[in-house]
């Protein structure tokens, strides 16, 4: 992959992003492992980046209450080995910021980020909002939050 990256963050279909997913967060395993709760509900927002056509980033926006409270859920992030750390996923997340702001007046999102990525979360403003804690058979975990 070129070092200049020329890609498109885009709203996308589940189909459209769902292989990506499968590949980065869940490989050798059934493809269920990669299928969330809440990702054919209407209100649901899928984002992806893609080169030349190629699926190259994911993720996913569901409505799940934090601690009682209306929120969105950040679920099933992932960018391709060739595309990290080239912005993609910053990108990526931006437009789904976005979207969900576009979406509906609830100003809160929150995931599951696996302990790798908290860095890259707190960058873009999120707050670890738990403590480290374990997901079978992916790994450690932090609950991370942003006010949007």
């Amino acid at each position: 992959m070129p070092d200049d990256l020329d890609y498109v963050v885009r709203r996308a279909a589940l189909d459209e992003i769902f292989q990506l997913r499968w590949d980065v967060l869940r490989p050798g395993r059934a493809r269920v492992a990669a299928e969330f709760p809440g990702d054919t509900a209407p209100e649901t927002i899928h984002v992806g980046a893609f080169v030349n056509g190629r699926n190259v980033g994911c993720a996913t926006a569901t409505r799940v209450n934090w601690n009682g409270d209306p929120a969105w859920q950040l679920r099933g992030m992932g960018i391709a080995a060739d595309c990290q750390k080239r912005g993609v996923g910053q990108k990526l997340l931006t437009q789904l910021e976005n979207l969900v702001r576009q979406a509906s007046d609830i100003r809160v999102i929150w995931c599951n980020g696996r302990e790798e990525a908290v860095g890259f979360y707190q960058k873009l403003g999120w707050r670890i909002a738990s403590e480290k804690f374990h997901i079978e058979d992916v790994g450690p975990h932090y609950k991370l939050l942003r006010d949007l």
